[in-house]
């Protein structure tokens, strides 16, 4: 009797690993001529076992919403040449260390390099079909599948995963052949055998990223004399950046990640906060478990997030199997679903990058539709999408759901494919972070009490508790009273960017030595002390020699980040002087007490100290130096005691010659006045009091960012931090 009821448990356990869904036998359907394909996949692993079974019928039920945007065809004398890539690599730094290999940049191995380029050259261009828009049930065969799930399953195994704890986890961060939308073109062992000596042993995840940045960087370095025509597939990642992205990057950096048992995943934001584009990243747990992100292959965990993700906007993931809660299985029957948000494959993951709510708006318009939708502004007057609500008809009340706090918002809905305003564009305002709301990247799952709060008469209520406010939370709104009227004085239309204040910083230090020969002895004239500002600033020194040769250069070997440099002196009858480009003013009153600059700009010829140094002297302030010195050759001695320069800047504060165009916010856009820069700010007069502004600079530069105007100062949006 006991022997009967076990072969009862196994033949019901047999039957549960290998029973088909209804989703899957759809998905075998939908394969029609490849489903014998997909039927060797499914007999392979029918018998071995749970999770390599259901390892193959997640990733075949999921197959038809995958497919490759170009097919690319790749001569296999690219792999030979990469393979020639990688013996050079390991050459060169088979000893060196990784922070010295980061560093290193000689020319050295100048003639290997050229002679690899030029064997590059000469290989035919990839043929690539655009808009091969083929279902991956269509196109993948056994062989691959089989080889990526065997391989995905080593990785199990070698990670000592249990099914019922691990295998979510598994089947989006390691069990996946593609990524995104690229070509699959290279079996999973391929890209293992490529990377393994690099990826695969028990150092952390952290070493591992790092030996990856390093390699791709000094491939890149080694194939910096090659010419690719067209995108190579997994082969981009080792020729310096051509005709590609982050989404490219990354798509095939997760590839390799999967393949050597680095658990990841691909998310991205529709907007930065603070500029119009896109961006694409990895991530990957940390030693802790706690998912971070990094831009691959130019970063490790988390190293970019001060300078760049931590400002992404709205953040989703890019899943391999479908997601319920997508606008793909939410919207109504025939309801327009615009085209970035039509794939079920996304999965929202800002409350990991931002502290968020839960924001319930009431339905003021009649629709049938099921969804709506919140969009940010751009600098084109458009409105870009990213994210989604669900209309919720019986209680008239849109929820939209993982709001980031401190964002201007404006909620639209569709009729048929026009977007139309369904409310007032908001921002939910905090002055201080909340203690009841995780902070980004310390969760990687919601908390069940997530803050939910309903917008009532301009207030926030919390939802479950009738009639109270929101503690230290602000519903506001873009309000205009066009009856007041205020000044304006006003030195930017786009605050200063990160990256560049980074530049700034190793600045401080530089040093401007003197000579009477190119190589020989240079003495110290004058040391920075402080973090230069990114206007034309002076520094005046004491000097009692002449000298031919100034040499300017930043500490540590950094580059100089230098847009435009002069060297100032009294008049000499044996060089060309002429009055020296005046320094800003900021205010009428700089102006009225601005006085005449004594000393003379003195003319030279500027030596080549490395690429592009002649960019510091040929008046133009947009090009910029990357060297790490520059110098000035005067032919004869000269005393020198001063130097005016700007460091490498994006010309977005006022620019004199140029004209702008003030815009407030009234329900729209509205102009107030176009003004003509004469100095290095502007002062509009009589504008309507409106919670936003906008500067447009008509002449020049496309970087502008909306702001508001407080106690005399501008506050440029998502930027600035604001006390309401």
């Amino acid at each position: 009797m006991k022997a009967t009821y076990l072969w009862i448990i196994i033949l019901l356990v047999l039957v549960s690993c290998t029973s088909r869904s209804p989703e899957l036998e759809e998905a075998l359907k939908l394969a029609g001529d490849n489903r014998p394909e997909l039927e060797a996949v499914l007999n392979h692993f029918k018998d071995r076992g749970k999770v390599p079974y259901k390892s193959a019928c997640f990733l075949i039920t999921n197959m038809k919403y995958h497919e490759s945007k170009d097919k690319i065809l790749i001569d296999n004398l690219y792999h030979d040449y990469f393979i020639r890539t990688d013996s050079l690599y390991k050459a060169i730094f088979n000893d060196v260390p990784l922070s010295e290999q980061l560093r290193y940049n000689g020319q050295k191995y100048d003639s290997l390099r050229r002679d690899l380029g030029d064997s590059f050259n000469t290989i035919s261009v990839p043929e690539i079909t655009s808009k091969a828009y083929l279902s991956d049930l269509e196109t993948i065969r056994a062989d691959f599948l089989i080889d990526n799930i065997e391989e995905a399953l080593q990785i199990w195994e070698a990670n000592g995963y249990t099914y019922k704890k691990d295998f979510d986890f598994f089947k989006e961060f390691i069990l996946p052949y593609r990524t995104t939308n690229e070509f699959p073109v290279h079996k999973r062992s391929e890209i293992r055998k490529m990377y393994e000596a690099l990826l695969i042993d028990t150092v952390s995840i952290r070493t591992k990223l790092e030996r990856y940045k390093v390699y791709v960087n000094k491939c890149r370095w080694i194939n910096q004399h090659t010419s690719p025509k067209e995108h190579l597939g997994i082969y981009d990642l080792f020729v310096p950046k051509f005709k590609m992205d982050c989404h490219n990057m990354t798509n095939w950096s997760c590839n390799v990640f999967r393949a050597c048992g680095i658990p990841t995943m691909y998310e991205y934001t529709p907007k930065w906060t603070d500029r119009d584009n896109r961006h694409f990243w990895c991530v990957s747990p940390d030693f802790a478990g706690i998912l971070q992100p990094y831009t691959a292959p130019d970063n490790n965990l988390r190293e970019d997030w001060e300078t760049d993700i931590k400002y992404a906007g709205k953040v989703y993931r890019s899943t391999f199997g479908a997601q319920k809660n997508t606008p793909y299985f939410m919207a109504g029957e025939d309801e327009f679903i615009p085209e970035e948000f039509n794939t079920p494959l996304l999965s929202d993951q800002t409350f990991r990058y931002h502290q968020t709510v839960t924001l319930r708006l009431p339905l003021k318009m009649k629709t049938g539709n099921k969804l709506a939708y919140l969009a940010m502004f751009t600098v084109d007057n458009k409105l870009v999408l990213v994210g989604w609500g669900n209309v919720e008809h019986s209680k008239s009340e849109i929820v939209f759901e993982q709001v980031p706090l401190n964002t201007l918002f404006f909620p639209v809905c569709y009729d048929d494919n026009k977007m139309l305003d369904i409310s007032e564009p908001f921002i939910i305002h905090s002055s201080h972070a909340p203690e009841n709301i995780p902070q980004p990247l310390t969760v990687n799952k919601q908390p069940k009490d997530i803050v939910d709060v309903s917008a009532i008469n301009g207030k926030l209520l919390l939802t479950h508790k009738k009639n109270k406010e929101a503690p230290n939370l602000k519903y506001i709104t873009l309000t205009c009273d066009t009856s007041q009227k205020v000044q304006l004085h006003l030195l930017r239309k786009y605050p200063e960017k990160r990256r560049l204040k980074a530049f700034y910083e190793k600045l401080n230090g530089a040093c401007l030595l003197g000579g009477n020969q190119e190589e020989g002895h240079y003495d110290t004239l004058c040391i920075v002390k402080e973090i230069p500002v990114p206007y034309l600033q002076e520094i005046t020194f004491e000097n009692h020699k002449q000298y031919r040769y100034y040499r300017f250069s930043a500490p540590n070997g950094e580059p100089v980040n230098i847009a435009h440099m002069e060297f100032l002196g009294d008049y000499s009858s044996n060089h060309n002087c002429t009055s020296p480009t005046p320094l800003p003013n900021f205010s009428e009153t700089e102006v009225a007490l601005q006085k005449s600059c004594s000393l003379y700009r003195i003319h030279g010829t500027p030596v080549r100290t490395g690429s592009k140094s002649e960019y510091a002297f040929d008046n133009d302030f947009n090009t910029y130096v990357g060297s790490s010195k520059i110098g000035m050759d005067f032919k004869s001695p000269v005393q020198i005691t001063g130097i005016r320069f700007i460091p490498r800047n994006a010309n977005n504060m006022i620019v004199p010659g140029n004209s702008y165009m003030l815009l407030y916010y009234d329900g729209e856009w509205k102009e107030h006045k176009i003004l003509y820069a004469e100095h290095h700010f502007l002062d509009f007069e009589n504008v309507p009091l409106a919670t936003l502004y906008w500067l447009k600079n008509l002449t020049e530069g496309k970087e502008e960012l909306p702001f508001f105007y407080i106690n005399g100062k501008q506050y440029f949006l998502h930027v600035n931090e604001v006390l309401l």
